[in-house]
């Protein structure tokens, strides 16, 4: 069993609750809402935008291609991913942190203090959950071939079979992997947690899109998907 196993035995119904989430599982089916579908892509926006990685990029070993591919990740965020299509409606105010939802907001804050406290292995964990689209989303299309996806849906997984996505997540597992293995029993429970703690926010950000809607408190009636706007 590798590192990365155990963490995900260790994340447990969490783990099954991401991979199987309603979202995923009616987008696959072809069932899900186009605006369920978009809130997602909207509050996405605020995370692919930051570039709170770089903060960990000292921690990377030389032998891991991580920093190469996140910079690259980040150009690609900049420039070409399918969520920046949602900048078509909204404004680049879409773009910056002030628009994210309180469980968007949480994962973002929870990513920076991953990136700014732990190691890469901790790293590693804590973003896994979100770097294994490859597996959760583009190797799955190419098994399953759902029908009915709208354009945007369709155009969105597709995106994930990016051999890119692919290399991405492996660097990803090699940091968890040989963190995991060189660790003491403290700091191999620590990854354990934040690999469950990601796998949570990652659930709570598809819960949101679930039923489009997170308010912030004392908002009142939520208007639209944008904090701060009003119609």
């Amino acid at each position: 069993m590798t590192f990365l196993d155990e963490c995900i035995e260790f994340a447990g119904p969490a783990w099954e609750r991401y991979v199987h989430h309603p979202w995923i599982e009616a987008l696959f089916a072809g069932t899900l809402q186009e605006d369920k579908f978009r809130y997602w892509l909207i509050q996405d926006l605020p995370y692919i935008g930051e570039n709170a990685s770089e903060v960990a990029f000292t921690k990377v070993p030389t032998h891991n291609p991580w920093v190469k591919l996140q910079r690259e990740y980040g150009v690609r965020a900049a420039e070409s991913r399918v969520e920046l299509r949602m900048l078509e409606d909204y404004d680049e105010f879409a773009l910056t942190r002030w628009a994210a939802r309180p469980r968007r907001e949480a994962f973002v804050n929870f990513f920076v203090r991953a990136f700014y406290e732990g190691t890469f292995g901790d790293v590693c964990c804590a973003v896994y959950p979100c770097y294994c689209f490859h597996n959760t989303f583009g190797v799955r299309y190419e098994n399953e071939k759902p029908n009915n996806l709208s354009q945007l849906q369709r155009d969105w997984l597709e995106q994930w079979q990016d051999p890119f996505y692919m290399d991405l997540q492996n660097a990803t597992v090699d940091g968890i992997n040989e963190y995991g293995n060189a660790s003491t029993e403290f700091e191999r429970d620590k990854m354990r947690w934040l690999f469950l703690r990601a796998t949570q926010h990652q659930i709570a950000t598809f819960d949101a899109a679930w039923i489009t809607s997170d308010p912030w408190p004392g908002e009142g009636n939520e208007i639209g998907i944008l904090a701060g706007t009003a119609n």
